[in-house]
């Protein structure tokens, strides 16, 4: 199938993700959510809580002009969310503190009646001339901003506080830019894997702009011949 038109990539940080310890499902719903809006995700890339190796990323990434970069985690308050510091370094920009996000953040931090806010407005630094994005779910800032005609977009990594931005933000922009919208179906068939697999080549080659991908399921008894599969085929277009 064709991908061009709309171009997102998605950078996810974190050392719990490289480590094992927390699954990438951020990533898996962003691919959902841009499919929904009628755009590819075209590449994920996953980095440790280091700051040279996610601005190297970033770099990587604008070199190959996607239309829109998403960051996901590395928001928060600890020494170890390197997100922003990451994006300043790689742009040769400063980093500085939204005034806005600092005071929301004393607002809700004074609410649990916690005086010390030092920490917390870390979730308040944004790139020098970006746009900072209000969390409607937590107190983690996000920021937008464009470099070499790619825009750039920080979430948090919290997937409720993720999803909550994505669709305040990122979305509507998405289906400001392009008008194509994807549609989907699945069909299942019980078949001979060998007989239907002519037919998924020659379904390939009369819609090569359609996405289409089959899998085999096993046979649910023993009884059953080797060779025969439920063939799921989810067709995109």
């Amino acid at each position: 199938m064709r991908r061009d038109g709309y171009w997102v990539e998605v950078i996810s940080t974190g050392d719990e993700i490289l480590f094992g310890r927390i699954v990438d499902t951020n990533s898996a719903w962003i691919a959902r959510r841009a499919a929904e809006l009628g755009v590819w995700l075209r590449r994920v890339t996953s980095v440790g809580d280091d700051l040279g190796e996610i601005s190297g990323v970033l770099r990587e990434a604008l070199g190959r002009g996607p239309d829109l970069v998403l960051f996901t985690g590395g928001l928060g308050p600890s020494e170890d969310d390197l997100t922003v510091e990451a994006i300043g370094l790689a742009l040769g920009r400063d980093v500085v503190f939204d005034q806005g996000a600092v005071e929301r953040i004393r607002r809700r931090y004074e609410e649990r009646g916690i005086h010390d806010t030092v920490r917390g407005e870390r979730m308040a630094r944004v790139v020098d001339g970006s746009r900072a994005l209000q969390n409607p779910v937590g107190m983690a800032t996000g920021m937008e901003l464009v470099e070499g005609g790619s825009t750039i977009m920080t979430f948090p990594g919290v997937p409720s506080e993720m999803k909550a931005m994505f669709d305040a933000y990122a979305a509507p922009m998405i289906e400001g830019r392009t008008s194509s919208r994807f549609a989907a179906n699945t069909v299942v068939a019980r078949v001979v894997f060998r007989d239907f697999f002519p037919v998924y080549r020659r379904m390939q080659a009369d819609y090569p702009d359609v996405y289409i991908k089959n899998a085999a399921t096993p046979p649910e008894s023993p009884e059953e011949r080797v060779s025969v599969r439920d063939i799921t085929v989810d067709v995109v277009a």
